[in-house]
This record gives C-alpha cells, sequence and structure tokens, in this order.
C-alpha cells in the first residue's frame, strides 16, 4: 500500500513539472484530463443504466390490450 502512495505522490510532481513547462503543455494536460475524465463519465453513465434496465421490470402495470 505504502508503494502506491508513492507512486501517486510521484505522479502528482511529474505532472506538475509539466503543466508548469509552458502554456502549451498545461492546455495539452488539461485537453487529455478532460478527454479521460469525460470518456470514464459516458462509460459510467452506461454501466449505471444497463444496471437499472436490470432491475426495473420491462412493463409496469398491466399487460397491453391483445387485438382481435
Amino acid at each position: 500500500m505504502v508503494s502506491i502512495i508513492e507512486n501517486v505522490t510521484e505522479m502528482v510532481d511529474l505532472f506538475g513539472n509539466v503543466a508548469t513547462f509552458g502554456p502549451a503543455s498545461a492546455v495539452l494536460l488539461a485537453v487529455g484530463a478532460l478527454l479521460i475524465i469525460g470518456s470514464s463519465a459516458v462509460l459510467g453513465y452506461l454501466a449505471v443504466g444497463a444496471f437499472v434496465d436490470l432491475l426495473i421490470p420491462e412493463s409496469l402495470g398491466r399487460s397491453p390490450p391483445q387485438q382481435g
């Protein structure tokens, strides 16, 4: 567990160095973070939707009327 904390701390330092290297680096880092966060949010939304679809029955209430 200690190595994970050390790795995260080192990662934050490295990303901080990249972000402060120049304005273009900061913009690219921000765009990359937005792409990762956005795609993760879409995947989470789809996963939650699939889980909710499993829990909710197809039709609530009475069955549809029969023709004929």
